[in-house]
């Protein structure tokens, strides 16, 4: 049958430096994730990828995710994410009178969504062609708007958080 055809809708990179906590972070976008329908674990989240590399005290992580929202038999939504952390290594801060364990390091966070279009592969390419262009076009570019809207919000969540913890 026919091939599914991904429409990139965003691509964005959130940048820290300094003191955060990775630990929080991570269960803080997952959450998120969970919240908004790409979290399951057994159909539509995966952790493609965990390298860790340590030379002594200090880390580096390169972690890829990609999640999957399905929207109807043939609309999906698919978020990838990549985390890449340099220098990471734990440290003791002062927080309202307590000593607590953090990270110190740099980490880049990229974000990428995309529509994805005969989702399942069922439907031919001249039936998908029609469909797509005459049938749900305004549908496909409101689906486009309405996920740019998501990964905007999640990116904006990290953004902040990187902003308000790196230092």
């Amino acid at each position: 049958m026919g091939e599914r055809e991904e429409l990139e809708v965003a691509s964005m990179a959130a940048k820290g430096q300094g003191i955060f906590d990775l630990a929080e972070l991570y269960q803080n976008m997952k959450s998120w994730l969970d919240y908004n329908g790409f979290g399951d674990q057994t159909k539509s989240f995966r952790e493609e990828k965990y390298v860790e590399r340590q030379q002594g005290d200090v880390k580096q992580l390169e972690i890829r995710w990609k999640a999957e929202k399905f929207i109807n038999s043939y609309v999906s939504w698919v978020i990838g994410i990549s985390f890449f952390v340099v220098g990471l290594k734990k440290v003791e801060i002062e927080k309202e009178g307590k000593k607590i364990g953090i990270n110190k390091g740099s980490i880049v966070i990229k974000f990428k969504a995309s529509v994805v279009l005969n989702r399942q592969g069922k439907w031919g390419d001249f039936l998908k062609y029609v469909y797509d262009k005459f049938i749900i076009r305004e549908r496909i570019s409101e689906t486009q708007g309405d996920l740019y809207g998501k990964i905007y919000s999640l990116y904006n969540e990290v953004k902040n958080y990187l902003d308000m913890n790196s230092s």
